[in-house]
């Protein structure tokens, strides 16, 4: 057997039939990782009542690309008779669609200007509201934001979906808040298991930023479980 390499990684199954056993086989794969690729993770598996393994495989992380969330090759082995072994190699690619997730601003949106005041609750808001911006391919317009109004909720915990903190941004702090939600992803998973999210009480911000000659921009922050950022017209991946 050659050692095996790897190319573009792409969803598909490959199986063959080597007259080896399983012991040889095994040895000769740990031996003969696939070239370029790092291990991730590995198994196995026990025949009962024998205590023999008669399964084995192995993950190796492919490189990282703004096309997948993750690409796996992942090669396994698995004992066909005593002079006989299956070998599997499975490509496991998580795509990503580049087309940003259309959203909407819900039944009961909320509009903050940034000269305006937080409102004292985010109590059923269901997003934020940018009348005529067209958002529809950034979350934020181009140009440089001349200030900013940061309007935090406590979501459940706390005091249920009061306004917690108001925090009014200079030009700079401005800038950098909007850098930092121009570096958030827009593509979006195609298919695939959703993964679990982390602890979420609905705690929400809502983040305006004035723009010269134009309206201000509103987005609705989520601050913890899966997270996520809406402007009223697509959002981030944040599984809400």
């Amino acid at each position: 057997m050659g050692t095996p390499s790897v190319g573009s990684l792409v969803d598909r199954v490959v199986a063959w039939r080597v007259a080896s056993p399983f012991t040889a086989v095994r040895a000769w794969l740990s031996a003969h990782p696939p070239r370029g690729l790092r291990s991730d993770g590995w198994a196995s598996n026990k025949d009962s009542p024998y205590g023999l393994t008669s399964v084995i495989g192995t993950s190796y992380a492919g490189p990282a690309s703004g096309a997948w969330a993750s690409a796996d090759l992942e090669i396994s082995a698995a004992v066909a008779g005593p002079h006989s072994t299956v070998i599997r190699a499975d490509a496991v690619i998580v795509w990503l669609d580049p087309q940003p997730i259309a959203s909407s601003p819900g039944a009961h949106p909320v509009r903050v200007t940034v000269s305006g005041a937080c409102p004292p609750s985010d109590r059923g808001v269901t997003g934020v509201a940018n009348p005529g911006a067209k958002l529809t391919g950034r979350l934020l317009p181009p140009g440089r934001p001349t200030a900013g109004l940061r309007c935090q909720y406590d979501g459940l915990n706390g005091h249920p979906w009061h306004l917690v903190a108001t925090v009014r941004l200079t030009a700079a702090q401005a800038r950098r808040a909007a850098r930092s939600m121009a570096r958030l992803p827009l593509s979006h998973t195609d298919g695939g298991i959703p993964g679990s999210c982390p602890f979420d009480d609905l705690s929400y911000e809502v983040l305006a930023l004035a723009y010269r000659g134009r309206p201000d921009v509103d987005l609705w922050v989520k601050l913890n479980g899966c997270g996520g950022v809406s402007n009223g017209y697509i959002i981030t991946d944040g599984g809400y």
